[in-house]
């Protein structure tokens, strides 16, 4: 419920660039007026079929001064008032169609400062990750080593934990990872031994090839996992396997994974 109140609270700008960015030169505002700010979001309402916005906020009109409106002595001879509202009410409705291109030419250059803003913000770790890690991020092909790429400002604080590289990919990938440290070599003796460390990447009901294809897109992942957060000297190896599942009669296995070859 915190958050639905929060996004309440965005700005319409915001908002209407997010959903319907491809909408930014149609939007036509009615300013309701800022006496209700205090009850209501910035949005009060929303026609999407007429590209038409209700938001409480003051209009242009606000600071014209009152006497366009009405006269001191409008109401104050006592005779047929309720003819004298309505006659405000008509001159107030007519100047606010009057004042509605005016809102609505202010209301969409704000849109439009919104969108550069946004696309400011969103090019600033591109600029930082290209600049200070010489990482170009609009280059990386592999899904993965980009969503994780955004790690790379806390590396100094993140290098070797080991429990937070693994929750980052579970984030990731969308599923359970299992973490085990211990001691490689590439001979069969073990005098000479290097630091290890595996994640398992729990996915179940792969078939052949999608296990394949998953398996490859884990190379670039590793690669990135020892150049930027796993110390030098430790070995980082990923695998892609099922859980804790009875073995299948009359199945091919496919490396580790429980993989049914059709």
């Amino acid at each position: 419920m915190r958050a639905i109140n929060e996004i309440k609270q965005l700005r319409a700008e915001m908002l209407l660039n997010y959903f319907y960015p491809e909408l930014h030169e149609r939007w036509i505002t009615d300013n309701k007026g800022s006496f209700y700010r205090n009850y209501n979001r910035d949005i009060l309402t929303m026609y999407e079929d007429e590209y038409r916005v209700e938001l409480s906020r003051d209009g242009f009109l606000k600071l014209l001064p009152e006497a366009l409106l009405s006269m001191e002595t409008d109401l104050k001879d006592g005779k047929d008032k309720e003819t004298k509202i309505h006659e405000i009410e008509q001159r107030q409705h007519l100047l606010n169609e009057v004042f509605l291109p005016i809102d609505t030419l202010r209301f969409r250059n704000q849109l439009q400062a919104e969108r550069e803003v946004a696309e400011l913000v969103g090019s600033k770790l591109e600029y930082v990750l290209l600049n200070y890690f010489g990482f170009n991020l609009s280059e990386e092909q592999n899904p993965y080593v980009r969503a994780m790429a955004v790690m790379l400002p806390f590396v100094k604080e993140w290098r070797g934990d080991y429990g937070m590289l693994r929750n980052l990919l579970a984030a990731v990938f969308g599923c359970e990872v299992t973490m085990q440290q211990g001691r490689y070599s590439h001979t069969d003796s073990t005098r000479q031994w290097l630091p290890m460390v595996k994640y398992d990447l729990l996915v179940d009901g792969l078939d052949a090839a999608a296990y394949l294809e998953l398996q490859a897109s884990l190379e670039p992942v590793t690669d990135f996992l020892t150049e930027w957060l796993v110390p030098v000297d430790m070995v980082c190896q990923l695998r892609v396997k099922e859980h804790d599942v009875p073995q299948r009669i009359n199945t091919r296995m496919v490396l580790n994974y429980n993989t049914e070859s059709k």
